[in-house]
């Protein structure tokens, strides 16, 4: 099958060759998903079409089921792809007419004209530029921030760090694997990384290290920053999650990440049950139009679609054993890189002792945090050994009576949300003040 890319708003002459191959790309990848059909050649050049940044026309249309739908799905995620290879100061803004060769005698052809309506405009392009202006404005809702970690502070075994330089190493040489070395021809570019553990492992941590050691900024979001209680809102908010990494050149964090990559929905009755599918397909079609490095993070891996696992690459944060624990207390009490902690800390310190308590990362850090309150409400100036123990002692109790409420209420501890673990708190401190 023969088709025909037409520019409009700019001139075939000022691609270079890795602009039009980008293009070029994009087009056969989206009409393959569209349509199906593999073996599409493609003739480029320019044309006067004013209201049409590009006009993509077929000889004919291909002879399938619901074609015009099929074609209308190709145009509009063809349209929102290149705004990642066409710079926007050539004008590009989203509107690519699909037809058939024999209509190309049918558009305007006086470059004088004003920009059609929207009601002047054919009724499948009509909303197209709505469409990226409402992606554009979701966009802006995600700002990329700063790491908070370096790896510097990241305590991992050498089985998970040699993973995760793994994955790092891929973008840092991505020019030589997939340029050079041709790479792209079999894979895509992109790093699709999820990191599961029991909570207070590192995940979170880990993410903003590795954004740190990429010189990237990062996104963070959660299911919760996607879902929207309105029907189809969940789709859209998606792809502006996916298209702010994009334009900010960011690594995105998705945590909670197994309410979005859980098995599809079958026998589908509700609304509700349509939009979750519809979110879970759109997340499908984002990772794989994706050029960038998403990482997610998940307590629960054992509910993800099989369809999602397989594009991923996932490393297991485990708990910290005795030599794990000493070297995230040193990390929390003395100063470590880019970080100048200024705890006034008494020599007796013991960092063995204190690694006994069998904490992750989190309870650790809850532990300093609550021994420098004791010692400030004690009235002292310096953190001592035994302000570090009975903080300890005061974090193992907490753990201990969320244990029991989990146990009351049916809630795995390990499994809980922060927000149910402050819940569960809650009700246990209450429990325990009734005896």
């Amino acid at each position: 099958m023969k088709g025909y890319l037409l520019f409009s708003c700019f001139g075939e002459e000022r691609l270079d060759k890795r602009r039009r191959e980008g293009i070029l790309r994009v087009v056969r990848e989206e009409f393959e998903r569209a349509c199906g059909i593999r073996d599409l050649e493609i003739e480029t050049g320019n044309c006067r079409a004013p209201g049409y940044d590009l006009v993509f026309a077929l000889e004919e249309y291909p002879r399938l089921p619901n074609v015009l739908q099929k074609i209308g799905s190709f145009r509009k995620n063809t349209a929102l792809r290149l705004f990642d290879v066409i710079p926007t100061e050539w004008g590009y803004r989203g509107n690519l007419h699909t037809c058939r060769l024999e209509d190309i005698r049918r558009l305007p052809a006086d470059e004088t004209k004003e920009e059609p309506s929207s009601e002047e405009k054919p009724e499948e392009e009509r909303g197209l530029s709505s469409d990226f202006t409402e992606y554009r404005e979701i966009a802006k809702q995600f700002e990329a921030q700063e790491p908070r970690f370096t790896f510097e502070r990241l305590v991992l075994s050498d089985e998970v760090r040699s993973q995760l330089d793994a994955s790092i190493a891929i973008l840092e040489n991505r020019e030589k694997l997939f340029e050079q070395w041709g790479l792209k021809a079999i894979m895509s570019p992109s790093v699709l990384l999820n990191l599961y553990g029991s909570s207070g492992t590192g995940k979170t941590m880990a993410a903003e290290a590795i954004a740190h050691r990429l010189g990237k900024k990062i996104i963070r979001a959660s299911y919760a920053d996607i879902e929207s209680k309105f029907h189809g809102e969940g789709p859209k908010r998606l792809k502006g999650i996916f298209l702010a990494a994009r334009q900010q050149d960011a690594v995105l964090f998705i945590d909670e990440a197994d309410s979005m990559l859980s098995a599809r929905l079958g026998n589908v009755t509700q609304g509700s049950e349509q939009a979750i599918n519809s979110m879970r397909s759109q997340l499908l079609i984002s990772l794989e139009n994706h050029d960038g490095i998403v990482i997610f993070a998940t307590n629960l891996i054992e509910n993800y679609d099989k369809a999602f696992l397989t594009r991923l690459v996932c490393v297991e944060m485990k708990r910290p054993d005795q030599e794990a624990r000493e070297k995230i207390w040193y990390n929390h009490l003395y100063p470590v890189g880019e970080v100048k902690l200024h705890i006034p800390l008494e020599p007796d310190v013991d960092l063995v002792r204190l690694a006994a308590f069998d904490f992750c990362g989190r309870d650790i850090r809850n532990a300093v945090k609550q021994a420098c309150i004791n010692a400030v409400l004690a009235g002292r100036d310096t953190v001592c050994q035994q302000d570090l123990l009975n903080a300890c002692m005061q974090t193992e109790k907490g753990l201990q009576d969320l244990e029991a409420a989990s146990r009351r209420g049916g809630v795995r501890i390990r499994e809980a949300t922060a927000e149910e673990k402050n819940r569960i708190l809650s009700q246990a401190a209450e429990l325990t003040a009734g005896k």
